[in-house]
């Protein structure tokens, strides 16, 4: 038979505090002196007034000590509360190096003499150069029809799950949360759709269902295009 702990964060410390901390207070009432009664009760109506006051403080500036680790879906996510930032991902640190790279290689494949006479050629291979090694292009038009197509830096997302949550950010006013494969979907180059874990298991939408699959096993790599539509 599974045995549920009571006591799961510090939520539930301070609910048990507070009502042991009131009703032994009421018990013990009677046997104060008559003298000393009045500050008593009085002590009892502001306690809980006052907590309430300071977890609400705590709740607006440091809301991240309310939860356990098991509050979160995963060590990756319990960590990047516990930095107050997200984990520091490999590519992104080296993303400046991979753009002086790519700056230098378009630099010496163009003729020094041709250069300042073709300035936005230049540009626009750079451009490209570091698009097609370190960026994805989401080209969303077809479900917001609007001009909507974001550039992402590849690196940044170490998950289909990080890069879905991503773009509903970007499009919430246009899909719901965990909704993917229900109201929207990512299409590759070759429009095929790109699967995550909701649409393999049939997870029903609003619950979640994270996938934590690499973008390259799902088969998106750098300077690839691909398109946000309804299934």
């Amino acid at each position: 038979m599974n045995k549920t702990g009571v006591v799961k964060n510090p939520l539930s410390v301070i609910a048990i505090f507070a009502g042991v901390a009131e009703i032994s207070g009421t018990g013990i009432l009677p046997f104060i002196s008559e003298d000393n009664q009045k500050i008593y009760i009085w002590f009892l109506m502001s306690f809980p007034f006052t907590l309430v006051l300071l977890f609400f403080a705590t709740l607006n500036w440091n809301h991240k000590t309310l939860y356990a680790p098991s509050d979160y879906e995963s060590d990756e996510s319990f960590q990047e509360n516990v930095n107050g930032s997200r984990a520091k991902r490999d590519g992104l640190a080296s993303m400046e190096t991979v753009i002086e790279e790519k700056i230098n290689e378009v630099f010496s494949s163009v003729n020094g003499d041709n250069i300042n006479g073709n300035k936005e050629d230049v540009a626009q291979k750079i451009k490209d150069s570091i698009k097609s090694s370190s960026f994805i292009t989401v080209d969303a038009r077809q479900l917001t029809g609007n001009e909507d197509i974001f550039n992402l830096p590849y690196v940044a997302f170490t998950s289909l799950n990080n890069l879905t949550d991503e773009i509903y950010f970007l499009l919430e006013n246009h899909v719901g949360p965990f909704e993917y494969g229900h109201s929207w979907v990512l299409k590759g180059p070759d429009g095929k759709v790109i699967k995550n874990s909701r649409m393999i298991t049939n997870t029903p939408r609003g619950e979640p269902c994270p996938d934590n699959r690499s973008l390259e096993e799902v088969g998106i790599l750098p300077g690839m295009t691909i398109g946000v539509s309804k299934p």
